[in-house]
């Protein structure tokens, strides 16, 4: 507990000192798995820090705008801020740290789950949530690694682009947005409530509701 205690505070001294200190702040709002991240990597932490509030801003912008499908939850734009988010990380460090933490955010999503709270929007995480996130994360890494000397417009075009073509995973929904099974059938959200296995399932990310 000692050590843990050590490290927690050599963490933040390392912020503080180069002037993170909003990202001390959200640190101990991290989930376990995403703090141990933030410990085993303290020189990039402050980095991951800056592209994680960058890739929510885009994303944002493109939930009030009609570029993609506005939606957040297993669509578009949530797939947008996954590959989005690996392909910065991945320009701003080494790939293996990046990998790390998004499967860092995907485990505080189970330990979310298990504890039946969503995320900052309200939504329970699932299981298939977690292999599109997981998928995506590995697309944007891909981008990263090929243009890391992109700038971060490019790198959003070249995200928007692989995501027209088909390149990412979106969860499989009707025109009314609600996720559908692999034989098109709606998962009725109510018999697989508290449920983490929901059998929805992932189309390319070109599908048109």
């Amino acid at each position: 507990m000692k050590s843990k205690a050590l490290l927690l505070i050599l963490f933040s001294f390392t912020l503080n000192a180069s002037g993170q200190k909003s990202s001390v702040g959200s640190f101990w709002k991290l989930s376990c798995p995403e703090k141990w991240w933030v410990i085993g990597h303290p020189f990039v932490a402050g980095k991951a820090f800056k592209v994680t509030l960058e890739a929510r801003a885009k994303s944002d912008s493109l939930v009030k705008n009609s570029l993609l499908d506005a939606d957040s939850f297993g669509g578009k734009v949530d797939a947008f801020r996954h590959a989005y988010w690996m392909a910065r990380l991945a320009q701003n460090m080494k790939w293996k740290k990046a990998v790390k933490l998004g499967i860092a955010h995907e485990k505080a999503n189970l330990i979310s789950f298990k504890k039946m709270k969503g995320d900052e929007e309200g939504v329970l995480p699932d299981s298939i949530s977690s292999v599109m996130d997981l998928f995506n994360n590995q697309v944007g890494v891909s981008i990263g690694c090929n243009f890391k000397s992109a700038s971060n417009d490019e790198i959003y075009n070249y995200v928007i682009k692989s995501l027209k073509e088909g390149k990412l995973k979106i969860v499989y929904k009707d025109v009314n947005r609600n996720d559908l099974d692999c034989d098109g059938k709606i998962v009725d959200k109510k018999v697989f409530l508290g449920k983490w296995n929901i059998p929805k399932c992932l189309v390319n990310s070109d599908y048109i509701y």
